[in-house]
């Protein structure tokens, strides 16, 4: 009787020397202790080579990223993992955890957090004006206005925007521009920028702006130019005109007939001033030097003028 309790004994033994050796004694619970980098894009793809203790070669680990799978994961000895970290949300800081794959699972987290940085670039989500815009509305030819705003999809900085403005006639124009690129200075905050012209946009013109090098607060640049386009229609050919206010704030006489000649709606060329002269100084005492705010002047046109 005494020969079966031993071999019981002896089998339980074995049963149990089997389970110290095996999952018992294979799989204790992992101990990281940091990790590096910390940080990565928001995009995922950083490798983070995490450091402890008692990692599972055997049966490998898993590590998770806020809750999300690492996209690879590697366990080149018992104290080293190398984890491929998947995509997040930019400015958001995630627990890492830890667990060998053998039983009994146990989770282990890293004591520093992953943080996401910022890695998309800005874009530009609106335009004044618009693209295509045709301004038809307007009080003065020569001063239509002389700003246009863009904003983007985020914060930028407002010293890494660069913007060149083309200028070109419209079809309803009598005159070639005088100068092929607008000037004027980019100033702004948060996001939106605005260009401001060093002279007035006038009638009669087409103005495609092309923006770049936009920076957002992270350093990510516009990913390509961006281009728009607005014209400004010409007013129709007026055989009258009076003498506003703003025609001889620059100067009186010749300055101010040149400023008047130049008009899309008069000749759309200062130097046809002498045209004006030549024609009311026929019908009245007409002063060049000494023009008045509400002064009628009588525009010449047709053939006799040499128009086609």
């Amino acid at each position: 009787m005494k020969k079966p309790r031993n071999l019981v004994v002896l089998v339980v033994f074995a049963v149990f020397c089997a389970w110290i050796a095996g999952c018992g004694g294979c799989n204790p619970e992992p101990m990281p202790t940091g990790m590096n980098p910390t940080q990565g894009p928001e995009s995922g793809g950083t490798t983070v080579r995490i450091t402890g203790e008692k990692f599972d070669m055997k049966n490998g680990v898993t590590v998770t990223f806020g809750g999300k799978a690492a996209q690879s994961v590697t366990v080149p000895s018992q104290t080293e993992i190398s984890a491929v970290a998947p995509g997040g949300m930019a400015g958001q800081s995630v627990a890492v955890v830890v667990t060998n794959k053998g039983k009994p699972e146990v989770p282990a987290t890293v004591p520093q957090q992953f943080t996401y940085t910022d890695a998309t670039p800005p874009t530009v989500t609106m335009t004044d004006p618009g693209d295509g815009t045709v301004l038809s509305d307007y009080e003065d030819s020569l001063d239509v206005r002389n700003s246009l705003t863009v904003t983007f999809s985020e914060p930028i900085s407002s010293d890494s925007v660069s913007i060149s403005v083309a200028v070109a006639r419209t079809a309803d124009s009598m005159s070639e521009p005088m100068e092929a690129m607008l000037p004027g200075t980019v100033s702004g905050s948060g996001d939106s920028v605005t260009f401001t012209s060093d002279m007035p946009m006038r009638a009669g013109r087409m103005y495609t702006v092309t923006v770049s090098g936009a920076t957002d607060m992270a350093g990510n640049a516009l990913a390509s130019a961006h281009s728009f386009s607005f014209s400004v229609t010409s007013p129709e050919a007026v055989y009258k005109y009076y003498v506003q206010e703003e025609d001889i704030q620059g100067g009186n006489g010749e300055p101010a007939l040149k400023r008047i000649a130049a008009r899309p709606e008069i000749f759309d060329n200062a130097e046809q001033w002498e045209r004006l002269v030549a024609a009311n100084q026929d019908y009245y005492v007409f002063d060049r030097t000494r023009l008045s705010v509400g002064q009628l002047l009588l525009i010449p046109r047709g053939s006799a003028w040499g128009d086609k």
